[in-house]
């Protein structure tokens, strides 16, 4: 069953600007991008750069290890498009920022 744990506040991150959380033992980017909150697996798909340490670029984050770029949303590399981020669910609650873990 899913669940949705709280990693922080809205104000906690301004736009444009990413960070790292831990929830349940995984790195996770959480990443604010005009008004809306997203979250990734921390670790880039391709040698495992860190996301959140990217360049954020409309609704992609550009990898600063080799420059695979990965959906915000989605998670879909358009550089290779065998290669997809995990993504994770958040949603605004009361100002609580919460990523919804499986």
């Amino acid at each position: 069953m899913a669940k949705f744990v709280k990693v922080g506040r809205v104000g906690d991150l301004a736009d444009g600007q990413a960070k790292v959380v831990q929830v349940d033992g995984q790195r996770i980017a959480l990443f604010s991008v005009g008004g809306r909150y997203y979250a990734l697996e921390a670790g880039c798909p391709h040698e495992g750069g860190p996301l959140a340490d990217g360049v954020i670029e409309g609704m992609r984050i550009i990898c600063p290890w080799h420059g695979y770029d990965f959906h915000l949303k989605t998670g879909e590399c358009e550089l290779d498009p065998d290669l997809r981020a995990l993504t994770y669910p958040v949603k605004v609650q009361d100002d609580d920022l919460l990523i919804e873990m499986a």
